[in-house]
């Protein structure tokens, strides 16, 4: 059975836990409704979902649910919803303000270090590191740390991320597509933004990986194919049109103000 994953999700307190999960479900099912659906976390230093909800799903979401944990993955199992695994990850801030994620780790790395350590940290911790596209976070001085991180590292031990954040008309970035065209896997991910409202944007994007998972052992399987070098996913689903998109990061940027 095929795989369809959101490599980067957001499930922040403040968000409606089930509206987030329903949607999430929802999407992915929509998206593939052949394929396995899969949650990559990329959780800031202040947020703990992750841990939370494999100690308390219960309690957070109703009896009904039945979570298996494996490792630094979750099974969310409900009747009338489709199996979803949940993978640990973290969202780190370089020093450079370039956003790195540690998918399939669930340790906390300290913002504001140079991005070459973060990278080596996520991969000491057992992690994935992937070099998340964010507007403006790969223009002028910072687009010379990304290519000199494509420079230092190898397909298969780091991964590019997309994200809705990159609206439709929006072309692929240089570097994004030199370095996928050297064989680095492009991940794709809704990233929805610390405000309420977002949780219908989960599962909205997201990579269409055409392999069989092991359901007695995810981490390993999905880890395995991280590291294939080549790699090419499908990528499936919708960025958003730019107004849509100018119109979240507006928000965005009023929820930081208060």
């Amino acid at each position: 059975m095929p795989v369809i994953a959101d490599t980067h999700v957001h499930i922040y307190p403040f968000y409606n836990l089930r509206l987030a999960l329903d949607t999430l479900r929802n999407n992915l099912s929509a998206l593939a409704p052949d394929a396995s659906c899969m949650a990559f976390l990329a959780e800031r230093h202040d947020c703990r979902f992750f841990k939370d909800f494999s100690l308390n799903a219960p309690e957070m979401l109703g009896p009904r649910v039945e979570v298996d944990v494996m490792d630094t993955v979750l099974r969310l199992r409900e009747p009338g919803f489709r199996d979803l695994y949940i993978v640990a990850g973290r969202q780190i801030i370089t020093i450079e303000r370039i956003e790195i994620l540690a998918l399939m780790s669930d340790t906390i790395i300290d913002d504001n270090q140079p991005a070459r350590q973060i990278v080596e940290q996520v991969r000491n911790n057992g992690g994935m590191p992937v070099l998340s596209w964010a507007p403006g976070k790969w223009f002028f001085e910072r687009k010379q740390v990304v290519a000199t991180l494509l420079k230092e590292n190898k397909p298969g031990t780091l991964l590019l991320g997309d994200t809705t954040l990159r609206p439709l008309g929006w072309t692929m970035p240089v570097l994004m597509k030199q370095a996928v065209q050297q064989g680095f896997l492009l991940a794709a991910g809704s990233d929805p933004l610390p405000f309420s409202g977002e949780e219908a944007m989960m599962g909205r994007y997201a990579i269409r990986l055409e392999t069989d998972l092991d359901h007695h052992a995810p981490l390993a399987s999905i880890r395995n194919l991280f590291a294939t070098a080549g790699l090419r996913p499908t990528l499936v689903g919708n960025r958003g049109n730019l107004l849509r998109t100018m119109l979240r990061l507006y928000k965005n940027a009023g929820s930081k103000k208060r």
